[in-house]
């Protein structure tokens, strides 16, 4: 037990370390210089103008609004967060979990985050993001302005400021700013996992501790000590000085629960509330789709491969929809012949149209901005494989929802002209934001001929497997590329190791929206057919993170993290209450296990991959 005990005592402190770390990266504001005349910052001419937008009760002096002001136009900034030095302890522990700052300031593409206290934002972005400069906000409607604002400024920086005569709540209401102010930094919406992810990490280091010093009295003691001191270790030497610091480390032993439950139950801010109406009129729509069966939304069966005509299937696994857990069972199909993977029978277009509500807009619309904006990494790696071997001008991304790929390949490829094309709305809000120059609304081959001897470079990614006809997307693709272009696939793998350990779990099967799932040889072949000559390809620089514990997640989901999702069976009453608590339960140990199985297989993960890309060239003559 005493060895246990040491174990807990090493991770607190390295955990507290850690967040030493993250807020050591927090700079100061500089104060202003004296003001050298009374010209309106709105009327300053050739200057960069900004608009503030601050929380409720929170007042910025003229003089750091000067400050901020110049030290935006100074560094280039589009975006500049402002947070008092004298957070409470929770708040400051809070953002220090979800936020690195260092890396936050070098990242001029993910999701904005603040302490949601005071903002400073290019007018310009403000007006493109739709929204008014203004005070009054709760924590979490700074919040969604803050991510919102950040998709139109790029540059962005947290500063420590001088904010006199903030509010400074209690009981209950400052439980209620807490809660606003968690769910502003997750960017999630209210029902999912922004409270349970933060509170059940800092009560399971209160559970140890208490367990220990319950069972082990000596050593627990000093683990118990230690845990009171941790608040000092996390904050000496930083810029953020908690005004409760002294009163929270004495009575930690009890603070914690106690802050944990009053967050919990503390009242709905009008952005919450807003946003559960929003959810209940949904509800109704979900409703009364469900009550007529989701059997009806699966077509006909089909006996022989679309891809190659063979009739030699088999039943490889049955998938569900463990993105968003709405209901329905949907079958995958192999080709004995030539291994094409496919949805037998096939969800209907008016299924799809289901399925596919509220994931990337509406109700998901935020969340799904969070993962498409992380996702920088992968975008640079295929702007990378193509500039091996072209240089191109014009480059039309296929499938390219609101552009996010786009967004981060024009800034390397500052000379090409990047243009987007999705058969929904959000092609046109990408080309709002500036991240495309024109935008295709439509499917790609009713569009073949405006799109014919455009485009040097066309890509396809995570694209194809949508598709209802993916060889006939193929054509259109051989016929619209310029002689001597190049056309970039990416898809996800069907014949990885993991697909065949995990089952229906396995991430990448996305049921029901994937509809095929292509072997990389069937695709080559199929490139070389149509007379493309397969260039190259990727598969572990193409992999989509690790599976055991993306799968793990996917089961958690599917059992219900969020007891408010609106196509559940009836507003959520004890029972499903009960069944969310009893999934947070599982969430450690699982998702521990998880992580676990992805570093004993790491071996093999290097070996494998769940996705790939291949590079091919259309002859010049």
């Amino acid at each position: 037990m005493v060895w246990f005990l040491c174990l807990v005592a090493v991770c607190v402190s390295g955990n507290a370390l850690r967040l030493r770390r993250r807020l050591r990266g927090l700079r100061r504001l500089e104060p202003a210089g004296p003001s050298k005349n009374t010209e309106s910052t709105e009327t300053a001419g050739g200057r960069r103008e900004y608009g503030l937008l601050t929380a409720t009760g929170v007042e910025v002096p003229d003089g750091v609004r000067r400050a901020a002001e110049a030290h935006a136009r100074k560094h280039g900034l589009g975006m500049l967060d402002l947070l008092p030095a004298d957070l409470p302890v929770d708040e400051a522990l809070d953002l220090a979990r979800h936020l690195d700052f260092e890396a936050y300031r070098r990242d001029r593409f993910g999701m904005g985050r603040g302490a949601c206290y005071a903002l400073l934002a290019d007018r310009d972005a403000i007006a493109a993001a739709r929204v008014e400069p203004s005070s009054g906000l709760d924590p979490d409607e700074l919040g969604e302005a803050t991510a919102r604002l950040r998709l139109h400024t790029g540059t962005a920086d947290i500063l420590v400021a001088d904010l006199p005569g903030l509010p400074r709540p209690r009981g209950r209401d400052r439980m209620e700013f807490r809660r606003s102010r968690l769910r502003a930094l997750a960017l999630v919406v209210p029902q999912t996992l922004a409270l349970p992810q933060t509170l059940a990490a800092a009560s399971a280091g209160h559970a140890l501790v208490l367990a220990g010093l319950l069972l082990a009295p000596p050593a627990g003691l000093a683990l118990a000590v230690l845990y009171c001191l941790t608040p000092y270790l996390v904050f000496a030497g930083t810029r953020v000085s908690p005004r409760d610091l002294h009163q929270v480390a004495a009575l930690r032993l009890v603070h914690t629960p106690w802050s944990v439950w009053r967050t919990l139950t503390a009242p709905r801010t009008r952005w919450e509330r807003r946003m559960i109406a929003e959810r209940e009129a949904a509800r109704a729509w979900y409703r009364s789709e469900i009550d007529l069966g989701v059997e009806r939304f699966l077509g006909p069966r089909v006996e022989t491969c679309p891809w190659c005509g063979s009739d030699r299937l088999s039943r490889h696994v049955v998938a569900r929809d463990i993105l968003q857990g709405k209901p329905g069972r949907f079958p995958l199909d192999r080709c004995g012949r030539c291994g094409h993977v496919f949805q037998n029978p096939r969800v209907t277009p008016k299924g799809l149209a289901f399925y596919y509500k509220d994931v990337y807009d509406g109700l998901g619309d935020v969340l799904a901005e969070r993962i498409l904006s992380s996702n920088t990494p992968w975008y640079t790696a295929r702007v990378a494989m193509v500039s091996r071997f072209a240089r191109p001008r014009a480059w039309l991304d296929v499938g390219t929802g609101k552009a996010h790929f786009c967004r981060v390949a024009r800034t390397l490829l500052p000379d090409v002209r990047f243009d987007g094309l999705d058969f929904g709305a959000a092609v046109e809000e990408g080309a709002a934001r500036g991240w495309i120059g024109r935008a295709y609304r439509g499917e790609f081959r009713s569009l073949s001929d405006d799109l014919a001897d455009r485009y040097d470079v066309i890509s396809m990614h995570h694209y194809l497997e949508h598709t209802a006809d993916p060889l006939a997307e193929l054509d259109t693709a051989a016929k619209v590329l310029l002689p001597g272009g190049h056309l970039l696939i990416e898809l996800p793998d069907p014949e990885s190791r993991f697909a065949r350990f995990l089952r229906g779990f396995w991430v990448p099967w996305l049921a029901p929206q994937h509809l095929h799932m292509i072997p990389i040889g069937n695709l080559k072949e199929a490139l070389e057919q149509r007379g493309l000559e397969v260039l190259a390809e990727e598969r572990r620089e193409a992999d989509q993170g690790p599976d055991f514990v993306t799968s793990a997640a996917a089961v958690l989901n599917r059992l219900g993290l969020d007891v408010d999702r609106p196509w559940w069976p009836r507003v959520p009453g004890r029972a499903e209450y009960a069944r969310v608590s009893a999934t947070l339960l599982l969430a450690a140990p699982l998702m521990a296990l998880a992580l676990l199985a992805d570093l004993l297989t790491l071996p093999l993960a290097r070996r494998d991959s769940n996705a790939y890309r291949v590079l091919a060239r259309k002859p010049t003559g």
